[in-house]
């Protein structure tokens, strides 16, 4: 019998739009994680800078590995982001993803989105439901 699989692993092995957009995932545990990814001519918007909903899915991935980096199933119920700044579509982007608190089936977590030199571009917060 085969063992279960981690749902990191299974956010590594299944999460095709991450994959689509070569999201990479460099840490997940303890209710952190790192994330990032390319920016191209295809995660542009009209005016050539990253498409609003680029900074949310790379956020969004942050938040998944975050939340659920500690062995339990966790899905979002909540999340909200701000743009700080607009950013060409060109180099890399990455976000942090940390559990802020969590009560006994809910998560509360913050994502910052920044520029390889550090500076802050975006914040998502969230919220998860601890499904086990």
């Amino acid at each position: 019998m085969e063992p279960e699989k981690s749902p990191i692993e299974l956010i590594r092995e299944r999460d095709t739009f991450g994959k689509l957009l070569n999201i990479e995932i460099h840490e997940a545990k303890d209710g952190h994680s790192y994330v990032s990814m390319p920016l191209t001519a295809d995660t542009a918007n009209a005016l050539g800078n990253v498409h609003g909903g680029v900074f949310f899915t790379l956020a969004d991935m942050a938040f998944a590995t975050a939340c659920n980096s500690e062995e339990s199933l966790a899905v979002a119920i909540e999340a909200s982001i701000q743009y700080m700044r607009p950013v060409k579509s060109e180099g890399r982007l990455e976000a942090r993803g940390m559990k802020i608190r969590e009560t006994r089936r809910l998560g509360f977590y913050r994502m910052e989105i920044t520029k390889p030199d550090g500076e802050l571009v975006a914040v998502m917060q969230a919220v998860a439901f601890k499904k086990t």
